[in-house]
């Protein structure tokens, strides 16, 4: 048995002050308050000192570390992402791979020891195949033609059950029938409304294809408007208005993926139950042109492309909660959640992970009010101490 004292509990919809926490198993076996939790008297003590203790970050966006790739080396990204309190991630495979690329990369992933650093990786995110043809790193996107059922099929095949999340273009010709076939090997697979122009009602007709989630909010892509003069209703504004939907954040640290008026905005209008917040991490290529004639600002914790362009970031989560609340003046409890049970909810593995309950895996990070990341335990296990 573990117990971690003299800690801050932060819940899904508050913070118990004075708290302890006890694990035991892999399980988190009870918490509460101090006084109020039993101790065994052979206990192993953890004294945070004061230190918050949080469920282990969630991120379902994550394309890699600073120095690597998923698909090519998910040992070193799990180890980097680790170290800053993450301990659930989806690698995210972009439309730039092609089919052998991808399923070598997928075997990558699955091959990751199971009983260890595998543990930090349930499924895949899919940013693909079917997005329209734009976005960053434009003239490598190799899925942009006709969507032909004998090309994809073998993906399908080959990653049900381990694509947990598939982004489409809902506007784009061909892609119903991809979304049933891919539901008819995989009842469970989820969509996102990915890089598009779509009209608010092409989202719509989609809905019932288990649609419930945008790819980074903001920065998809726009409908033009009707006329002249008019706004349109597209991806982002069909989810903002949709209850059900889960909106993706990328919060850096200057507010230049989203404004902070309109992180605020999309708070507000989603609520606290549908925020997810997300990476987008890249390795830093450092071959970029700082592209402000055309308009792109620069960031420090920013990705960009061969054209100067922003291609996701370098992101961690931690600091992703600790700039949404900066810009937002919302709080640790609420910054946390977006990071963890959110996503854990959206993937429909809340019952095991994503919050502090007695029952569910000990994946538990101890922060400071900085959401600097002191301790990270995976599984019961200690893997990161600072």
């Amino acid at each position: 048995m573990n117990a971690i004292i003299n800690t801050k509990l932060i819940l899904e919809d508050g913070i118990i002050f004075d708290g302890v926490l006890l694990y035991e198993n892999e399980r988190i076996v009870a918490l509460g308050k101090a006084g109020e939790i039993e101790i065994p008297a052979d206990a192993e003590i953890i004294d945070a000192g004061g230190l918050y203790t949080a469920p282990g970050l969630v991120d379902i966006h994550c394309h890699g570390s600073v120095d690597a790739l998923f698909h090519e080396d998910p040992k070193s990204c799990v180890e980097h992402f680790l170290q800053h309190g993450t301990t659930t991630i989806l690698p995210t495979f972009y439309s730039n791979l092609n089919t052998e690329q991808i399923l070598e990369g997928a075997k990558r992933v699955r091959e990751l020891d199971p009983d260890g650093l595998g543990k930090v990786l349930p499924g895949l995110y899919m940013e693909g195949p079917y997005m329209a043809a734009f976005g960053s790193n434009q003239k490598y996107i190799l899925w942009g033609g006709e969507i032909k059922r004998e090309e994809y099929q073998p993906l399908i095949d080959a990653l049900k059950g381990q694509a947990k999340v598939w982004a489409i273009d809902p506007a784009r010709e061909g892609v119903e029938p991809f979304m049933k076939d891919v539901l008819a090997a995989d009842p469970n697979a989820i969509f996102a409304m990915g890089h598009s122009v779509a009209s608010a009602a092409d989202c719509r007709k989609l809905r019932k294809y288990n649609l419930i989630l945008q790819t980074h909010h903001g920065d998809s892509g726009k409908h033009p408007g009707r006329a002249q003069g008019t706004i349109g209703a597209g991806c982002d504004e069909y989810t903002l208005a949709n209850p059900d939907v889960y909106a993706e954040l990328i919060c850096d640290e200057n507010g230049i993926h989203v404004q902070p008026e309109l992180i605020q905005m999309v708070v507000r209008t989603k609520g606290v139950e549908r925020m997810i917040l997300i990476t987008d991490c890249m390795p830093a290529s450092g071959d970029y042109t700082n592209n402000e004639a055309d308009g792109v600002a620069y960031g420090p914790d920013l990705n960009y492309d061969y054209e100067g362009h922003l291609a996701g970031s370098h992101l961690t989560l931690e600091n992703a909660c600790r700039n949404l609340m900066k810009h937002t003046g919302y709080g640790l409890c609420h910054a946390i959640r977006f990071a963890s049970l959110n996503p854990a909810r959206m993937l429909g593995m809340d019952d095991e992970i994503g919050s502090l309950e007695a029952g569910k895996i000990a994946n538990l990070i101890l922060i400071d009010d900085t959401v600097r990341v002191h301790k990270t335990i995976l599984h019961g296990q200690t893997v990161f101490e600072a």
